[in-house]
């Protein structure tokens, strides 16, 4: 499979595109693959001169081999490595020196490559997701990683008479806030987002980068959290709309970086009628059930629900409508009755602290932990427990993945829960969905295709 994107890092790969003809040869088998002869034929050169820059090239990993010819013809075909070739001026010089425009790059593949208009999901997020009009007003906090979205919601927001705030803080900030603000500076900037979420209409957090930083100050976990409770409540009174999510993009140039955004953007650009009818559907099969019974991995878990809520990644008004949507959308939130949850949990994984661990079993009594071991790892579930305060020990919520347009390959972990046939368990805070649990510490399992029985 060709790459999106590879970087030149070696002198002998640029001594090869010194030359014209290879440079001109690479431009052409980016397009489409091609033999020795069609490529002779096409720049008047000898089979064997050709033969011999094509060998050339090969080997610095400039071109390869097709496995299999096309047609009739018995020639091997040559195409490219990959759709865009940079050159990587990191070489020789410090970080800080840098003149790659990575996001620059990375954007010319997603809309050039794969006809990705980030323009157009920002569009769609603002008027079907969101429910945006004239005059209302957008408070957005971001980090660094998900500042392309925010770019393109700005500039959308902007024509159509959208008001929008903008609070930003990337990791060093978030760092500097844990660990060098005074209190009263802690406190003063909770107090002005609090201020700005007064005269909101919509508040959308991608403040990702907050995952992967504790907070571990006590006095500062007090006044965060009291800060917080005024921001719920704020909520409440004004009505104001609430979207979050999670996902982290990379500004990186690897293969990886590249294709997980590509599903990012994809997962994002979605048809929100047809995603809400398809969440509505599946919510109908859990009401009027005394129990339900999840099965996974051996183990099996009971429990009743109190709540269920749809999320569809956008605003609407159906009686199962969730408070808070969770881009990019497609999820039942069920929250367990008090007391109902009893059994043994096996799950894939689970993630704390920004941190996968792998295979973790979760004993449950009364909705609350009782045990727990994993595969490896097992310190983070014992720390995310312990961080969560007195009600760390307690489920927050059910959650079952109904977005057929995320794919389980190369995403964000935070969003594969999302997926159709995936379950998590989260363990944090569900009373802005009427529940009870007030944990500190969001962490979660996932578990993929569980089997439900409903009794």
């Amino acid at each position: 499979m060709i790459r999106n994107l590879q970087l030149i890092k070696n002198h002998s790969q640029l001594k090869e595109l010194g030359s014209y003809l290879k440079y001109s040869i690479l431009k052409e088998l980016i397009k489409a693959p091609a033999t020795c002869q069609q490529l002779a034929n096409l720049f008047g050169h000898s089979k064997q001169k050709m033969h011999y820059n094509l060998t050339q090239m090969c080997s610095e990993g400039l071109l390869e081999v097709v496995d299999e010819a096309l047609g009739s013809n018995r020639e091997v075909y040559y195409r490219a490595t990959a759709k865009s070739y940079v050159l990587d001026f990191a070489i020789g010089l410090p970080a800080n020196d840098r003149i790659l425009d990575s996001r620059a790059i990375i954007g010319n593949i997603l809309e050039q490559e794969h006809r990705i208009s980030l323009e157009g999901i920002a569009a769609k997020l603002l008027d079907q997701s969101f429910g945006l009009k004239k005059g209302q007003r957008l408070l957005i906090t971001t980090g660094k990683f998900n500042l392309p979205l925010v770019e393109k919601l700005l500039l959308e927001a902007g024509r159509r008479g959208i008001i929008t705030s903008l609070i930003y803080q990337d990791m060093e900030l978030l760092r500097a806030k844990y660990e060098d603000f005074s209190l009263s500076a802690f406190q003063a900037d909770y107090e002005e987002f609090n201020n700005l979420l007064k005269r909101s209409d919509v508040f959308l957090n991608l403040n990702g980068e907050s995952r992967t930083l504790e907070l571990q100050d006590p006095e500062k976990l007090l006044i965060r959290n009291r800060m917080l409770e005024k921001g719920r409540q704020i909520i409440a009174a004004k009505k104001i709309r609430i979207a979050v999510m999670p996902g982290l993009l990379n500004d990186t140039l690897s293969e990886q970086a590249i294709e997980s955004e590509l599903q990012f953007w994809r997962a994002l650009d979605i048809d929100y009628q047809k995603l809400c009818r398809q969440t509505l559907d599946t919510c109908q099969k859990f009401i009027d059930k005394d129990y339900v019974d999840l099965l996974s991995n051996g183990a099996s878990l009971r429990f009743e629900i109190d709540r269920i809520w749809a999320e569809c990644g956008s605003f609407g008004k159906s009686p199962f409508q969730s408070p808070v949507i969770n881009l990019p959308g497609g999820e039942i939130l069920i929250i367990p009755k008090p007391e109902s949850m009893k059994g043994t949990l096996s799950g894939d994984r689970a993630f704390a602290f920004g941190e996968e661990i792998p295979k973790p079993v979760i004993e449950i009594k009364n909705n609350e932990i009782f045990s727990f071991s994993a595969e490896d790892k097992e310190r983070l579930l014992a720390k995310a427990i312990a961080a969560g305060g007195l009600d760390g020990r307690k489920v927050a919520l059910i959650c079952l993945g109904t977005n057929d347009n995320i794919k389980l390959g190369n995403i964000d972990n935070a969003l594969k829960h999302k997926s159709d046939g995936f379950l998590s368990l989260f363990w944090g805070n569900n009373t802005a969905l009427g529940g009870s649990v007030n944990g500190n510490q969001e962490w979660f399992i996932q578990i993929e295709n569980p089997r439900l029985n409903f009794v």
